[in-house]
């Protein structure tokens, strides 16, 4: 049985159209720490994880084939099956980045989720995946 042995989340692969221009957005924009990277694929640390496997965001090509050596179809940017992932952030960060993105004119939404105290900015990244920075707020 698996249930009880997860110890987190380790990645979050996208299949990307343009490669530089989503390496550029999540090195440049967003800050990851750029770790790895081919003409086929790019790999980003977001933070420590567990027994020594990073937290990671990936990009592959969308020529790449998936783990079961199977071909995958265009990718169509209205039709993904992602809804949104997010990044969590320490609640004194929570206006910077708010404020960073108001200064490079990122659309942004923010959203408060009283049940549980977080708040949240959701932005868009080039292929218009939604990106959530999320914190705890004991005030809201």
């Amino acid at each position: 049985m698996i249930k009880g042995t997860i110890k987190g989340l380790g990645e979050v692969i996208f299949r990307v159209n343009d490669m530089k221009l989503m390496k550029d957005f999540y090195h440049k924009i967003i800050g990851l720490e750029l770790i790895n990277e081919s003409e086929k694929y790019t790999f980003f640390k977001i933070a420590n994880g567990y027994g020594g496997h990073h937290q990671t965001l990936a990009l592959f090509a969308k020529s790449n084939l998936n783990a079961f050596n199977e071909k995958f179809k265009d990718i169509r940017i209205e039709s993904g099956t992602l809804h949104h992932f997010a990044f969590e952030i320490d609640k004194k960060d929570y206006e910077n980045i708010l404020n960073f993105v108001k200064k490079e004119n990122i659309e942004y939404v923010t959203e408060v989720f009283k049940w549980v105290n977080w708040k949240s900015i959701f932005i868009k990244d080039p292929e218009l995946n939604i990106v959530e920075f999320i914190c705890y707020d004991s005030n809201v």
